[in-house]
């Protein structure tokens, strides 16, 4: 007689289970990747999808548009733009050359840069005209190449040599009319010009406080300056400088309280 937890019982059941696992293991493996004698090696990897690099060159002269101003013999800082468009691929170096009218000169303190695929950097030009040239646009070509891929970019060098405009002053902080309050306080300013903002200042309540150069030959430029405010009445005058001298002023008034 064999009874429920008899030897032979227990063999039973035991032998049982295991023709059910050998069933129903190789079915549920069927439907996933690399199980079942399917493909994938145990999972597979991803796939690499090599592409052409991106370049774009930053310029400094106004929004969405190609090229900086400069007078002659000046220099220009170009900002490349390398983007790496490549998919499930491993990091690619890049190299950076610029061309540029004969007469100009070109330096590149960093001609490579290491990118991992879908990621972007800048590699940074400095640009220099003769100092006798004739007013106009004068083109700058950008190139980035690597292994298996190239790709170009055109800017310009903007020259002139008179400008009669001054730079205007704008999102002045704080602004006319305001009561700030606190113990230490940011004053900020923006200008752009029709060419290139050289540096800005301030000055408050008739004393110079603060100025900076606005690198790179830039067509808008900000300050900012931390600034310990006292109580009272105040001016504060904002000062916009050209390459031709030309000053933009905007004075605001404000109270601390």
């Amino acid at each position: 007689m064999v009874t429920r937890n008899s030897p032979a019982a227990r063999i039973a059941l035991a032998a049982g289970l295991v023709v059910l696992a050998l069933v129903l293991v190789p079915a549920a493996l069927a439907g996933k990747p690399g199980g079942g004698g399917g493909h994938g090696g145990g999972g597979g990897g991803g796939s690499c999808a090599q592409k052409s690099p991106g370049v774009y060159v930053d310029n400094t002269y106004a929004w969405a548009q190609y090229g900086s101003w400069g007078l002659p013999g000046q220099q220009l800082m170009y900002a490349i733009d390398v983007i790496d468009y490549d998919v499930g691929c491993a990091s690619s170096t890049f190299a950076v050359s610029v061309s540029a009218p004969g007469g100009f000169s070109v330096s590149i303190p960093t001609s490579t840069i290491s990118l991992k695929a879908g990621g972007s950097g800048y590699v940074w030009a400095y640009v220099t005209s003769p100092t006798a040239i004739a007013d106009g646009d004068y083109p700058i070509t950008v190139s980035v190449t690597r292994s298996g891929g190239s790709a170009s970019a055109t800017s310009f060098y903007k020259v002139f040599s008179s400008d009669s405009t001054a730079p205007t002053l704008f999102w002045p902080n704080p602004g006319d009319g305001l009561t700030i309050t606190g113990r230490s306080y940011n004053v900020t300013v923006s200008s752009s010009d029709d060419h290139a903002v050289r540096k800005i200042d301030v000055s408050i309540d008739g004393v110079l406080k603060s100025e900076t150069s606005c690198d790179g030959v830039a067509y808008s430029c900000s300050l900012y300056y931390a600034w310990s405010p006292q109580s009272g009445k105040h001016t504060a005058t904002f000062r916009s400088y050209d390459w031709l001298g030309n000053v933009g002023f905007l004075t605001v008034s404000f109270t601390v309280g």
